[in-house]
Order: C-alpha cells, then sequence, then structure tokens
C-alpha cells in the first residue's frame, strides 16, 4: 500500500512531522472523535422522554399546593424543556473562560476532570425526583461540557494544522459524523428505554466513562510541538471580524434545538404516535447530520465557503416548511433529514471557517466563544420558540421559522467572506 503523503511547512521538526502520523491512527481519532461526541449525546440523548418528564411531573405537582408547586405546574412545559437545554446556558458563560485557561496552561489538564463530572452529573437523573434537582445537575453537566466541547474542537484545530489545509476539513468532517452517528444511535436507544421509563435514557452517560479512558490513553498535549506558537500574540487577534460566524453559530442552533424540544410534543399530541417513534425520527436527523458533515470536505472543493451558508439556510428553512403544509409521519422523518443534512453541513462550514482564518494560539479562545454562542442558541431556543407556539399554535410556527430563516438566507448574500 502506497503511503500517504502530506504537505509540511520547510521548518517543521521531525516530532511535528511524528504528531501528523499519530493523529491519523484510528485509536487516536476513535478517542478524540468520540470525546467530541459526548457534547452532542449531552442534549439530545434525552429528548424522547421529554413528554414523558413532562406528565410525571404534572402528575406529582397536581397534588401539591402552595406557592413553589403551582408556579412549577404553570411554567412546566418550558422548566420540561429547559431540562434538554439548560445546560447550554453554562456552555455560554464559561466556555470563552475554559478558552483563556486552555490557551495559557494547555487543555487535556482540564479536559479530563471534566469528562468525569460530565458522566457523574449525566446519569443522576436517573436518581433524581425533583425537578429543580435535575435542573441542577444539569447545569453542572453544561459546567463541565463547556470544558470538553472548548478543549475537544480546539485540540482538532491543533492536531491537525499540520499536514495540508484538507486535514483538517477531513477532521472536522469525520468529527460531525462521528457525533452524528454515535448520536443516532443513542438517541434511538433511548427513544426505545424511554417507552418504559424517563429515568433509562439517562443511563446512556455512562458510556463517559469509556470515552475518558479512550481520550487518557490516546490524547496529548499538542503545546510541545514546535509549530504551536507560544508567544502571546493572541492579543492582537481582533475577535470583532468572526462576528458573521458567531452569529450564525447563535442562529442554527436556535433552529436545530425547535426539533428535540417541539417535535416529540408534535409526534405524541398531534400525530398520536409512540415516544419510539421520537427516537426513531431524531435518529433520522441525526443520521443525515452525520454523513453530510462527512461529505463537507468534499463539498467546500467545488462550492465556496459563502454559497454554502446560503444553500444550507434555505435547506432547513424548507424543512419547517415542510412540516408546515404536510401533517404525518413521513413529512417528519423527510423534515429532519433536510434539517440534519443542512444543520450538518453549515456547522462544520462555520468552523472550518473560523480554524482557517483564526491565528493558532487564539483558537481555544476564539472556538470557546463560538461555542457560547452557539449553547445560547441552545438554551434560548424553547424561550424563544414556546412563546410563539402559545400564542399561534406549533403548525403555524412551522411557517414563522421558515420564513424567519429564508430572511436571514437573504442577508449571508451580502456576507463577505476572507482567506487565511
Amino acid at each position: 500500500m502506497r503511503k500517504k503523503q502530506y504537505k509540511f511547512h520547510i521548518n517543521d521538526t521531525k516530532l511535528d512531522k511524528k504528531m501528523v502520523e499519530l493523529t491519523e491512527r484510528g485509536g487516536f481519532k476513535i478517542a478524540l472523535f468520540s470525546m467530541a461526541a459526548m457534547t452532542v449525546l449531552g442534549s439530545v440523548v434525552i429528548a424522547s422522554a421529554l413528554p414523558a418528564i413532562n406528565k410525571h411531573f404534572e402528575e406529582i405537582l397536581q397534588n401539591q399546593s402552595g406557592i413553589i408547586a403551582n408556579f412549577t405546574l404553570e411554567h412546566l412545559d418550558i422548566l420540561t424543556r429547559l431540562v434538554l437545554t439548560i445546560p447550554a446556558i453554562f456552555v455560554v458563560i464559561l466556555s470563552p473562560i475554559a478558552g483563556l485557561l486552555m490557551d495559557k496552561f494547555g487543555k487535556l489538564k482540564f479536559i479530563f476532570p471534566a469528562m468525569v463530572i460530565w458522566t457523574l452529573a449525566g446519569i443522576s437523573g436517573f436518581f433524581l425526583n425533583d425537578i429543580y434537582a435535575i435542573l441542577i445537575s444539569r447545569s453542572i453537566f453544561g459546567m463541565a461540557t463547556a470544558f470538553i466541547m472548548t478543549g475537544a474542537s480546539a485540540l482538532l484545530g491543533d492536531y491537525y494544522s499540520r499536514g495540508g489545509f484538507n486535514r483538517r476539513e477531513n477532521a472536522l468532517s469525520w468529527q460531525g459524523f462521528y457525533c452524528a452517528v454515535g448520536g443516532a444511535i443513542f438517541i434511538s436507544i433511548a427513544g426505545y428505554v424511554s417507552s418504559y421509563s424517563w429515568r433509562y435514557p439517562f443511563l446512556v452517560y455512562l458510556l463517559g466513562i469509556l470515552i475518558t479512558l479512550l481520550a487518557f490513553f490516546y490524547l496529548f498535549e499538542p503545546r510541545k510541538f514546535k509549530f504551536y506558537n507560544h508567544t502571546k500574540v493572541e492579543a492582537k487577534t481582533n475577535y470583532w471580524q468572526f462576528l458573521p460566524i458567531y452569529f450564525i453559530g447563535f442562529f442554527i442552533m436556535v433552529v436545530y434545538y425547535i426539533s428535540p424540544t417541539q417535535l416529540p410534543y408534535y409526534i405524541e399530541n398531534h400525530l398520536g404516535l409512540d415516544p419510539k417513534y421520537i427516537g426513531i425520527s431524531m435518529s433520522i436527523s441525526a443520521f443525515c447530520y452525520g454523513i453530510f458533515s462527512l461529505s463537507y470536505k468534499s463539498i467546500v472543493k467545488r462550492i465556496n465557503i459563502k454559497t454554502i451558508y446560503i444553500l444550507t439556510l434555505l435547506i432547513v428553512a424548507s424543512a419547517f416548511l415542510l412540516l408546515y403544509f404536510i401533517h404525518d409521519f413521513l413529512a417528519v422523518l423527510m423534515a429532519l433529514a433536510l434539517l440534519g443534512m443542512g444543520g450538518g453541513i453549515m456547522l462544520v462550514n462555520n468552523s472550518a471557517y473560523l480554524f482557517s482564518i483564526c491565528p493558532e494560539n487564539a483558537r481555544a479562545r476564539a472556538y470557546g466563544i463560538l461555542a457560547s454562542c452557539m449553547f445560547l442558541g441552545q438554551f434560548l431556543s424553547p424561550i424563544i420558540s414556546q412563546p410563539i407556539v402559545r400564542q399561534i399554535g406549533l403548525i403555524n410556527a412551522f411557517l414563522v421559522w421558515a420564513v424567519m430563516i429564508y430572511f436571514v438566507g437573504m442577508i449571508f448574500l451580502f456576507m463577505k467572506t476572507k482567506s487565511n
């Protein structure tokens, strides 16, 4: 078999070239991409349990009295959705801080403890029987997620910054694929077991033990390599230049998380289907997300970054338009396939564009801000979408979201992109 050739800078050392060989090994990639997948599994894996969680606590609160019980019962629809998205607000707060610390002190010394906390906080939902206790555990879970997500993506940018620009695009595509396919598998499992109890999906977080062990044995700190610029030029980086990237990161997550926070209720209440169909439909979205994330490295060779932004926004808008016009489970599957397709390509495109124009030693901080924007969108998604649903109903809300996304797509026609 012919050995794969990579492109190196003239001043790269043998150690830098060795790093390229190490990061192309199968075990290393599984460890790195599985760690990134933890941040995806963190939220959507319990989406299928939301209606059951809502029903469980509604029955408990109806037998209680008092100001707190009445308040909780009145706002239970939003509180239940926050079980899915409240980790995001802590990622919003902590990701820039995590990026700053990791750029200064290294990444793995923060990532490994965060992975342990992620696992413990994740499975705690199985044992808790108070909606506010669950929200607290999910908050701790979000703190850990901030460090894992920021560190995993910054490490990817470091590991694959040598050996040719396409290595980074290829790695980002594979990361999206791992996140989505892993998500599809475990969302399906969670959807099935949630038919028996809303508690069982929380046990999926036990997977964090295996991923932590893989990361501990395979990953290494890239700061020791010559290519990593240790001077403090990150202070000169103008982060305002990344504003369009940060905006689209926020916006696409607001839109993407409409599906796990609203469609489970649509499938059960409007279509009258069993919760296992929720897991099936969510897995379709995740699977398409993965397939088209993987295809990004081929797409970007044929279509420029600006065009990819516009086309993916049009695809996502069309998904909601389909849900507005056709009301059956097949339409849900088709819409979620489109949503996964557009979201997968969009998020890889956004990260790839950021890494291509950001200095190496400012990557963790720059991506930390992007992660903050993305998770702010995730957190605010039910807070933004639910009042619209209350006012005009879920079906009409699909049309509102479609029009809004089409409008943002038109705005991006005027966006200027730059190259590294």
